[in-house]
């Protein structure tokens, strides 16, 4: 039986019914993997905590789903890796429910896990859904492009496996699953989890991970039996990671470089349909799509591979204010930037190339809604804003690009994944690693956006941008919180969506145009039904494989394949090409926590190209000239061909320089003497910054600064709110320190990352305590005082007088008309409420004693604070033209 979640009826139902008997509420069924030594001590069909019936081996149902699973207080350590990897919501399962037995050991519930729910709801009682077959089991029968697709996944989340240290999942065959073209884990192969009875777990063991030499081997075997198209590809490929030859980045690029090789032959046809439909109870349409709403078309691949096609929706945030304006701006926009880039007679992009290109049309459109709202002189609540969730087609592949909370789900015969992950409050925690999401789901503000377009400068934004290689048939969804709200997908796929699947390739043509459009209004009209309360827009995109490829990828790729890729991916310089198409060292997908970073430290160095307002690109001409180091000049040949000029001018130039060292020494002594200053920068002071073959945090030199007291700044360069706290557990420390006890500040020229201080003090003392929290890029601080610190170190204090719309829960993006409900936001108040209340948060330090966990990582406006000048001046630039918005608490 399975209790109704509509707490004011709470009837008992058989499993097999898909709504309530009595109140006809739908009637979710959360089947769940169980982990942990209890499990495998009880039979089927016996309830764990008076709640979760066991199915079968480790398989649970959550008989009560209308309540709030079990979590602790304080959460175990082997819990941390599954929140921190949310950010890979395609691959890694979510913690649902976590409890501990009166033994001291745990149980943990994984939602999300590799199981094939295609039967739910209405499964006979006593069954329950199946395990998705192992990797190693469906290996030799895949296809080439999906074994290639398969292993290039496993490399695009290794390294955030390694930090994470459970990089031994990866190579663990039993948690190794696939849904279809996609890899699954069962669990995270976590360390052991001691309990009071138990010796401590060997530390040594629990750090120790699997290097890349591992993962070759691990391959080895696939490759013998891989495909006839890939095999020798494979195999060359595992030889030189057994050797030691690649780095993760290199493993992925080679890949799909690979990729690109075997997805010419693949064919896909397109259906595509859109609507956007107001609802019952809304007075405007705030939502808007691309193209325009009651479109349905058909493309194949071979089209798209020289035209591509986007797919976008948009929510509007602000109301009156004009949450409709934004998203038709975001549109028209994204839309302008992106079309000119897709045209036949354009070169064809890479795909770090596309996915950079993605990035500076969202980057662009938030620069057209936000320059609106500055020149209306909107602030906080009052700021028209709108989120984005969009689809490229492309050849054979799929880019989903989104921020906000409007989703997509790809949708198989066998499953439905979101595969997007919400940018709101909740998420946030549970990547944080502070609760799990169920437990903060029901509370107040946790639905709260913490970026959408338009709510502050680009540099903030971290898009989220996804590949998929399209290697089996399946359906995107794309739609507006108006239809994903109350889990309707979830309840509405299996009847509704995946009949298309189903019929992919047995029908006409013209027959799936027809239904895909049929199923769109469809989800439309159940949207307004059973939500109503919220516009809704929705895009589907019935992907179909009607021609699988075999063709050969060679076992060595050709240097014009592999240059393309390293084009974009290994150069040490950002540029725009003659497309406006930047490129960027080492960008992999924008999503998870090593790749956001990358992307915030491309923006902030040399925002996206074509973005408006930004700033040059921190590339000294001789960069400019040559473009990335590919062994290629701009012109496309070869520098070793234009050696003997410039090798024997250089050579020449070197005589001269050495005598003139010698015939004048007070010029030599000036040489001698004086650092090497690149040419200078004014609007970007970290480009000012000599170049270091070294990027070890003690040789990186700090660009000098002579800050006015009085003056104000605005931050360019930050952590990454949501993601970790400035300074990081060794931010002011050295590995020995480390290993000897107490921490020491670094000197000058050691510290890597921007942090404040309580007090000047000079390097040689003992540890001080640094303030935790961080300013937000696009925060406004004034220069309150200057001193210096007998070591001769230059000091500025500083107060943070303001910080942009939605970087904190003081100051969030709603999406309705109406304030919000009190305690979802600090008790209703803005960021500028707080200022002019006088309120305590806005006078203390924002610190994890005196604040929720949510809001910790974040320094409130008011806050003051000690920096070596040097640092603020290498990731700030001075205000000329202050607004009297931007003042906040330092307005006199």
């Amino acid at each position: 039986m399975i209790n109704c979640p509509n707490p004011s009826c709470k009837t008992a139902n058989p499993e097999g019914a898909d709504v309530c008997q009595v109140c006809q509420s739908a009637l979710p069924h959360f089947y769940l993997w169980g982990v942990g030594d209890l499990v495998a001590n009880i039979r089927p069909g016996q309830l764990l905590n008076q709640r979760y019936l066991l199915k079968r081996d480790h398989t649970f149902l959550d008989t009560k789903p209308g309540l709030i699973p079990e979590s602790l207080p304080e959460l175990p350590d082997f819990l941390l890796p599954y929140l921190h990897l949310s950010a890979y919501p395609l691959h890694t399962p979510r913690p649902y429910a976590v409890m501990r037995t009166p033994d001291n050991d745990y149980v943990l519930m994984l939602e999300s896990s590799a199981l094939s729910t295609a039967t739910q709801p209405k499964m006979p009682t006593g069954q329950a859904p199946g395990l998705l077959p192992q990797l190693t089991k469906r290996w030799a029968e895949a296809p080439p492009l999906r074994q290639l697709n398969w292993l290039w996944q496993i490399a695009q989340v290794w390294d955030a496996f390694v930090t994470e240290k459970v990089a031994a999942t990866l190579l663990n065959e039993s948690l190794l699953r696939v849904d279809g073209s996609v890899i699954r884990l069962l669990a995270l192969d976590s360390p052991p989890v001691p309990s009071p009875t138990t010796a401590p777990v060997d530390s040594t063991a629990v750090t120790a991970q699997p290097s890349l030499t591992e993962l070759g081997r691990f391959l080895q075997p696939l490759a013998e039996t891989a495909h006839q198209a890939t095999r020798g590809f494979l195999q060359r490929l595992c030889d030189r990671l057994e050797r030691q030859l690649l780095t993760t980045e290199q493993l992925a690029e080679q890949l799909s470089s690979a990729i690109a090789v075997c997805e010419q032959g693949q064919v896909v046809n397109y259906d595509m349909a859109v609507y956007t439909d107001q609802g019952p109870t809304r007075k405007r349409n705030e939502d808007a799509c691309y193209p325009a709403s009651d479109t349905s078309q058909t493309l194949t691949s071979e089209l798209t591979r020289t035209s591509g096609q986007l797919l976008i929706v948009c929510d509007g945030i602000g109301g009156h204010q004009g949450g409709d304006v934004a998203s038709k701006l975001a549109i028209a926009t994204i839309e302008a930037r992106l079309k000119p880039l897709l045209e036949r007679d354009r070169p064809e992009l890479t795909t770090t190339q596309l996915t950079l290109a993605i990035e500076a049309a969202i980057c662009a459109a938030n620069d057209e809604i936000s320059a609106q709202n500055d020149q209306a002189q909107r602030q906080a609540r009052d700021r028209m804003g709108t989120t984005l969730v969009m689809a490229l087609i492309k050849g054979a592949d799929i880019f989903i690009a989104h921020l906000g909370d409007s989703r997509a789900y790809r949708i198989s015969h066998r499953n439905c994944q979101q595969v997007t992950l919400d940018d709101d409050v909740a998420s946030r925690q549970v990547r944080l690693g502070g609760s799990l999401y169920r437990e903060v789901l029901p509370q107040p503000g946790s639905g709260s956006l913490i970026q959408a377009l338009g709510m502050g400068p680009s540099q903030a934004l971290r898009p989220t941008v996804q590949r998929f290689v399209l290697d089996e048939s399946c359906v995107f969804l794309l739609c507006s919180d108006g239809l994903s709200d109350s889990d309707r997908v979830e309840q509405f796929w299996q009847p509704v969506i995946r009949p298309l699947v189903l019929s992919a390739g047995e029908a006409a043509h013209t027959a799936t145009l027809d239904a895909t459009a049929a199923v769109g209004r469809q989800l439309v009209d159940l949207a307004n039904k059973y939500n109503g309360h919220d516009n809704v827009t929705v895009g589907l995109i019935n992907a179909q494989v009607v021609r699988v490829s075999d063709r050969i990828v060679p076992r060595e790729l050709s240097p014009r394949e592999l240059s393309e890729e390293r084009a974009s991916t290994a150069g040490e310089h950002v540029e725009a090409d003659s497309n406006g198409v930047t490129t960027a060292p080492g960008h992999s997908k924008a999503h998870g926590q090593k790749a956001r970073s990358q992307t915030v430290q491309t923006k902030i160095i040399a925002p996206l190209a074509g973005a408006p307002n930004s700033q040059p690109a921190a590339t000294s001409k001789a960069s400019q000239k040559t473009g990335p180091k590919t062994g290629l000049s701009s012109s496309g040949k070869s520098r070793s061909n234009q050696f003997p000029k410039v090798g024997l001018a250089l050579l020449v130039l070197a005589g001269l320089a050495g005598i003139g060292y010698f015939l004048f020494p007070g010029l030599s002594q000036r040489f001698t003497n004086a650092p090497e200053v690149p040419a200078s920068n004014p609007s970007n002071p970290a480009a000012n910054q000599p170049p270091n073959e070294d990027d070890s945090p003690q040789n990186i030199a700090l660009a000098p600064a002579n800050l006015e007291i009085g003056s104000y700044r605005q931050i360019r360069q930050s952590d990454i709110p949501g993601i970790s706290a400035s300074p990081s557990v060794n931010t002011a420390s050295t590995d020995k320190d480390a290993e000897n006890g107490p921490t020491t500040r670094r000197s000058v020229a050691q510290r890597d990352q921007f942090v404040l201080y309580p007090n000047p003090v000079p390097d040689s003392e003992a540890e001080v305590n640094v303030i935790t929290g961080t300013i937000p890029t696009g925060g406004i601080v004034k220069v309150v005082k200057k001193q210096t610190t007998p070591d001769q170190s230059a000091w500025v204090q500083l107060k943070l007088c303001s910080i942009p719309s939605g970087a904190t829960l003081n100051d969030v993006p709603t999406e309705t008309d109406e304030p919000p409900a009190n305690g979802s936001a600090t008790n209703g108040n803005t960021a500028d409420e707080s200022a002019a209340n006088g309120s305590a948060a806005a006078s203390a330090l924002n610190t994890p004693d005196s604040v929720g966990a949510e809001q910790s990582l974040i320094l409130p406006p008011g806050s003051e604070g000690w920096a070596i000048e040097n640092q603020i001046a290498a990731v700030s630039e001075n205000i000329e033209n202050l607004q009297p918005t931007q003042a906040g608490q330092c307005a006199s």
